[in-house]
């Protein structure tokens, strides 16, 4: 991860234990980018792994969420889903965020996580949902980066 336009970028694929405590190392070079970051959150993904946002992306979140009214209830739903079952969590001296023993379930992971950069947040996968979802995605490659257009 590095800062970009005063922006942190996470970017990079990297393979860490989860100890027993269910702490896994944040990298050190998004450690070092994301300088200030004093707590993490961490959300399930509907597509079963976990979304990791640092405090400048949680503000961005919180701040569309200021626009919901009460009678949207769809948006509503989906915040109540996502916001009931994240976690906030420091990140200590050594680098390491805990995570929930209903989130790693949530995310298939037992002893080793895969940290996924996706440039302002990062995700935590099992390896083999991350090898599932990579072969899905590469087949709906280049539709996928129309829509993006790149």
């Amino acid at each position: 991860m590095k800062k970009v336009s005063n922006r942190t970028v996470f970017v990079g694929t990297f393979h860490h234990a989860v100890d027993e405590k269910n702490r896994v190392a944040i990298p050190a070079k998004w450690r070092a980018a994301a300088r200030g970051a004093q707590e993490f959150y961490v959300l399930p993904d509907p597509k079963n792994h976990l979304v990791v946002l640092p405090e400048s992306a949680m503000t961005k979140m919180l701040d569309r969420a200021d626009d919901i009214s009460i009678g949207e209830y769809g948006r509503r739903d989906v915040l109540r889903l996502i916001a009931a079952r994240a976690h906030a969590t420091p990140c200590d001296k050594q680098g390491r965020i805990t995570l929930t023993e209903e989130l790693l379930r949530h995310a298939g992971i037992d002893d080793e996580a895969v940290l996924v950069g996706v440039l302002n947040k990062f995700e935590i996968w099992s390896r083999a949902r991350l090898a599932e979802n990579e072969q899905n995605a590469t087949q709906n490659f280049a539709e996928a980066a129309k829509q993006l257009g790149l």
